[in-house]
């Protein structure tokens, strides 16, 4: 009885031992790699309108583009893209910064955006007074008037700027490759100076002790969705 058990422990050991040679008997590679490019170009990457007067209108155009790489990309159809408008960072002298989205510490079921570098402050809202007309060459895109959300820059919060998102859509199939977007700069009074011809309404009237200051909005290209021809059921 003893010799069986002794037989039966050095049986198992043996079977225990044998078990790495098995799992590594054979062995595949598959190699997995990727080149990643952005889908889109866009120029220019600022717009300056300098000093600007009430009730002016001044025009900028940018143009959205594929990139050369999703052009030349055989199997790569259209991209869906939106123009998102978030507030604009400065610290106070020559240096621009960008917003970061962080939960709103007085209600955390909602976001909120704050400067990236604490050292930089929120300008005073612009986007309200930008319109975006798409090149309609095709008709496939979005617009967007001015004087459109608040004029308070805490009030432009990340669920407000979503709201106001223009749409866009490249693609080969449809020979559109490139849209021109004109952005339109609708430039408000100040309350107690406007004319009274009501070119600007009532809630877009700016505090009088905003004069002088400066104001900015950034405009975010965003890709929604990517598609390809191989995507499309044969």
């Amino acid at each position: 009885m003893k010799k069986k058990i002794i037989l039966g422990i050095a049986a198992a050991g043996t079977a225990v031992a044998m078990l790495p040679l098995f799992a590594a008997f054979e062995a595949h590679v598959i190699n997995v790699t990727a080149t990643i490019e952005n889908a889109l170009s866009v120029s220019p990457l600022e717009i300056a309108f300098g000093t600007v007067f009430p009730e002016e209108v001044r025009l900028a155009t940018a143009t959205i583009a594929m990139s050369r790489s999703f052009f030349e990309e055989p199997d790569a159809d259209d991209i869906e893209y939106h123009i998102r408008q978030k507030p604009k960072c400065f610290d106070g002298e020559e240096g621009f910064g960008r917003v970061t989205e962080v939960p709103d510490p007085q209600n955390p079921g909602r976001t909120i955006f704050v400067c990236e570098d604490e050292e930089f402050e929120m300008l005073p809202i612009l986007c309200p007074y930008l319109s975006k007309e798409d090149d309609k060459s095709p008709d496939n895109d979005g617009n967007l008037a001015a004087f459109h959300g608040p004029t308070s820059t805490p009030a432009w919060t990340p669920s407000v700027a979503s709201f106001f998102d223009v749409f866009g859509v490249l693609a080969k199939s449809e020979d559109d490759i490139e849209d021109s977007w004109t952005i339109d700069l609708h430039v408000p009074c100040f309350i107690g100076n406007c004319a009274q011809d009501e070119e600007i309404p009532d809630e877009y009237e700016l505090d009088p002790a905003l004069e002088s200051e400066l104001f900015g909005c950034d405009l975010w290209v965003e890709v929604n969705r990517v598609s390809r021809f191989s995507d499309i059921p044969r």
